[in-house]
């Protein structure tokens, strides 16, 4: 007789906590660990997007700067300790040498391959912290 009182109790907690997280969207990524579509205009994602680009350009041994020409996909990852961008983009090379100081008036080398790139950002938020987890190009 005691299990079947605690029954409906059971059944109204299960049903609060579904209700709650069908109410939280970003409560739900965060159990699941998964990833939401989101603009690149979503507050955080420009400076990421740059700071991916930027590294890249560190890292690579090419002459001339490249620059994001579209922006293909973004996601985003909400984890326990920070906030993982995902960024699918097209980079085209500009004709301006690295060591130009402004790449803003810099135009486009339009005979150079475009890369397919794809960046991973990880935005740690209690040590403000932002690091290039992955960075893969091809043309």
């Amino acid at each position: 007789m005691a299990g079947l009182l605690h029954a409906p109790l059971l059944m109204l907690t299960t049903l609060m906590v579904a209700l709650n997280l069908s109410l939280s969207p970003l409560l739900v990524h965060t159990l699941q660990n998964d990833t939401e579509k989101f603009s690149v205009q979503k507050i955080g994602a420009p400076e990421a997007l740059q700071y991916a680009v930027s590294k890249y350009n560190e890292n690579s041994n090419d002459l001339y700067q490249d620059v994001v020409v579209e922006v293909k996909d973004t996601k985003v990852q909400h984890e326990e300790d920070g906030t993982k961008y995902l960024f699918h983009v097209i980079l085209g090379q500009c004709i301006c040498l690295k060591s130009k100081s402004s790449f803003a008036s810099c135009p486009l080398n339009y005979l150079e391959e475009r890369k397919n790139c794809h960046f991973e950002v990880y935005v740690e938020q209690l040590e403000n912290q932002t690091s290039l987890t992955s960075s893969k190009c091809n043309k």
